[in-house]
């Protein structure tokens, strides 16, 4: 072969020697290449998971603001991180793909939903029943629990992370290695065959072999140039993923401390160093116990670092309940939270990575919180006085407003029935004092309802109470006012006797108001139709549906307004505008509610609901005995009835009234004391009592009337001003047989003496005490 052909052999040779150099070299970068890949992925999901975990102490940090405060500002970290939290564990789940860690991850879905879930509730509590209920709720630990979990599912997950990463790099490395290997032997190899190539051709081209060792070496030049700025582009992406693993440890809220597998430490982050007031430098290669020292906040002896139990058992290491943390400077914090081991892919512990933080605020806060619930239960003993002293203004004032309306209403209806009848003029007279002064009453009526509703003062007996019978009383009471105007009613008979848990009387007031209105507000010759209907929640519904004029929308608005008639005031009909008010809250507080529809032109229907509950008649019972009173004293003897009262109006009111009645002998006393005396002399039949008297109350002298084995069987009728329901229940309770109240109705009056005196005639004359029935109220007793 010809010098020309060897060299030309010699230079295919060496092209295809160095082709495949340089395509082992393009493999093995593209291995570097895929590597570094690699480990940036993992570090973005380990970034992913640390930005999780921040958005969920985000939110959980606004949730507690917002539990504590009531502030809705506090919610604007949780408002802002909680839509995202499910959208970025789904991002990281897609990142990591199958596996170990997507597993974990799948782990993690359920505890982030309960999570979020439980903030959700707490908000929802905090807005709906206020502080305590969430500190009850708080107190029971659940949200606690599911963050501690969320937090060690997590650090498993970043644990497998940190060992892929680690993996990766050292991938990463072996594949540097072996390009930076692979570019030596292909410089190496270049140069042999570049060598033999001059060799053979030394004679006659040694100034082009010169020229193309320049050449080549100038191109190996660049390549090595090349591949060292690849390299240290490399060297910089694992610098800024160290960066960005410190950024992440700095910036958590946590102390995080790692240590190797000998205890030694390794890694602090700023707040580890904080908290325990060791330097990083200072402390990496000290044992942990040196550095990170706690002791029981109880006992004050040192308590066992967890760290040394993570590395011996391979597991995940919890701080003790009240534990301390002493620093450098001697100074104490209160501290919690776990331990965890760091595995090299899945094999040995190779180290711990220990998580604490200072709950020394929260500790705080809870000795606060306990100091103002002290406070607020001080107040609440303030607010109750209150309350007290408000209920017995109102007491006041309903006796001193009755007193006189008393004596206005009592005389008008003498005058009303006195003979000779009254003229026109003076009947007319007398009916616009009678109409006034009813319309009065009921004003003084509603307003004190409205003001025992409103102090949580009002008493409700809330038992099964049968509405067909209710109604059947509404209609009869209703009736003569529906005829007046010239209404026409209709009630739908009940299918089945249901009964409500409600208070009887309440329910009936609360029906006659919204029939009294139906046929207030209806137009002439209209109609109003009484229907009810069953619901699946256990509750009855009764509808009221007349045939007026209808409410428009902004008056619906304005409907439960206390004094607003809705321009009716104006008109002839009357109203004090705080009847549906009182209605209204009577019942919810019987567990109802009222409502309204109405389309103007048309007419309205009001309704109420309330509980359904079952019929408390056993079956096959037998009924109460039925006593049936004499008409009139078998003897034709005159009965005496002895009144205590100070008041000059009301005395001559009774004995205006009794002066109609030629079977009853009037006995006046004007106190308690000298009303004992008379009572003690003459043993009248029935006594008439006021309450408040001169020297002793009504009450006391009630009391010592029942200890006298003479007077103890004469029936005693309060008669008083005191018309508060608290007043009325301590005056049956106190042994009175009827309390009536002031204005007195006369119609009542005469009822309840002819009682009390047929309940004298029966009783033995032997009898040495009396037993009422404080369940027997008057339907007038409780205006």
């Amino acid at each position: 072969m010809t010098i020309s052909g060897r060299i030309i052999a010699a230079l295919i040779a060496a092209i295809l020697m160095v082709a495949a150099s340089i395509g082992v070299s393009f493999w093995a970068f593209e291995k570097t290449d895929d590597a570094a890949d690699a480990r940036r992925q993992t570090y973005t999901i380990i970034i992913s998971a640390a930005g999780l975990m921040s958005e969920l102490r985000d939110a959980e940090v606004g949730q507690r603001g917002f539990a504590l405060t009531g502030d809705e500002a506090f919610l604007a970290p949780y408002l802002a991180t909680h839509g995202l939290i499910t959208t970025h564990l789904q991002e990281l789940r897609t990142m990591v793909g199958n596996g170990e860690g997507g597993r974990q991850l799948d782990a993690m879905v359920p505890l982030v939903d309960a999570k979020l879930r439980e903030m959700a509730h707490v908000i929802e509590l905090r807005r709906a029943a206020g502080f305590q209920q969430v500190l009850d709720t708080v107190g029971r630990g659940n949200g606690r629990l599911l963050m501690d979990a969320l937090r060690l599912q997590m650090g498993d997950f970043v644990t497998l992370q940190d060992s892929k990463f680690r993996q990766n790099e050292k991938t990463f490395q072996s594949t540097m290695h072996f390009l930076f290997a692979v570019l030596v032997g292909t410089s190496l190899l270049t140069f042999v065959v570049a060598a033999s190539f001059a060799w053979l051709v030394y004679r006659e081209m040694r100034h082009r072999l010169s020229e193309l060792v320049h050449t080549e070496t100038r191109s190996l030049l660049a390549r090595q140039e090349h591949t060292n700025g690849q390299l240290e582009m490399a060297n910089a992406t694992l610098r800024l993923s160290e960066q960005r693993l410190a950024v992440t440890l700095n910036s958590i809220g946590d102390a995080v401390i790692s240590t190797d597998a000998e205890a030694r430490i390794v890694i602090m982050n700023p707040l580890a160093e904080r908290l325990t007031g060791w330097t990083r430098q200072e402390a990496t290669g000290r044992q942990v116990e040196e550095i990170f020292k706690i002791i029981s906040e109880a006992t004050r002896l040192p308590s066992r670092i967890p760290v040394k139990d993570a590395l011996a058992h391979g597991t995940i290491q919890g701080l003790a309940n009240h534990t301390v943390l002493i620093a450098r400077d001697g100074s104490e914090r209160h501290i919690a939270d776990s331990c965890a081991p760091i595995r090299e892919d899945n094999g040995p512990v190779v180290g711990a990575v220990l998580v604490f933080r200072d709950v020394t605020e929260g500790r705080q806060l809870d000795q606060a919180l306990q100091q103002k619930n002290i406070e607020l239960a001080q107040a609440t003993v303030v607010a109750e006085r209150a309350n007290h002293a408000k209920s017995d203004f109102l007491s006041n004032m309903s006796h001193e407003l009755r007193t006189p309306l008393s004596a206005i209403l009592g005389f008008a209806q003498l005058m009303e029935s006195g003979t000779p009848a009254p003229t026109p003029g003076q009947k007319r007279s007398i009916d616009q004092i009678l109409q006034a002064g009813w319309y009065l009453l009921e004003l003084i009526n509603e307003i004190l309802d409205l003001a025992l509703i409103e102090s949580g003062k009002l008493s409700l007996s809330l038992e099964p109470t049968s509405l067909p019978e209710v109604m059947r009383e509404c209609q009869a009471m209703i009736e003569p006012q529906a005829q007046k105007r010239a209404i026409t009613l209709t009630f739908q008979p009940f299918e089945v006797p249901y009964f409500v848990r409600a208070d009887r009387m309440r329910v009936k007031q609360i029906l006659i108001n919204l029939l009294s209105n139906a046929i207030k507000y209806n137009r002439p010759q209209g109609t109003v139709n009484i229907d009810h209907a069953i619901d699946a929640t256990g509750h009855i519904r009764i509808f009221v549906r007349d045939t007026g004029s209808g409410l428009a929308p902004e008056q619906l608005a304005q409907l439960f307004e206390p004094f607003n008639r809705l321009g009716q005031g104006s008109g002839g009909e009357e109203g004090t505008g705080i009847g549906l008010v009182v209605s209204k809250q009577l019942a919810k507080q019987m567990g109802g509610r009222i409502g309204v529809e109405s389309t103007v032109g048309s007419g309205s229907v009001f309704w109420v609901e309330l509980p359904l509950t079952i019929d408390p008649r056993a079956p096959g019972g037998v009924p109460p005995p039925v006593i049936s009173w004499p008409a009139a004293p078998p003897d034709g003897k005159t009965c005496s009835l002895l009144y205590v009262e100070d008041n000059p109006a009301n005395l001559m009111l009774v004995e205006d009234l009794i002066a109609r009645r030629p079977d009853i002998h009037l006995l006046t006393a004007r106190d308690g004391l000298q009303g004992i005396e008379v009572a003690r002399a003459t043993l009248p039949d029935v006594i008439l009592m006021d309450i408040n008297l001169p020297g002793i109350s009504g009450i006391e002298a009630l009391a010592r009337l029942a200890l006298d084995p003479i007077t103890a069987s004469i029936p005693v009728v309060a008669l008083s001003a005191n018309a508060m329901p608290r007043d009325i229940e301590r005056g049956l309770d106190a042994g009175f047989f009827r309390y009536l109240t002031k204005p007195i109705k006369v119609d009542e009056f005469m009822a309840t003496l002819d009682i009390a005196l047929k309940s004298r005639r029966i009783e033995p004359a032997a009898t040495s005490g009396r037993a009422p029935d404080p369940a027997q109220k008057p339907e007038g007793g409780n205006p």
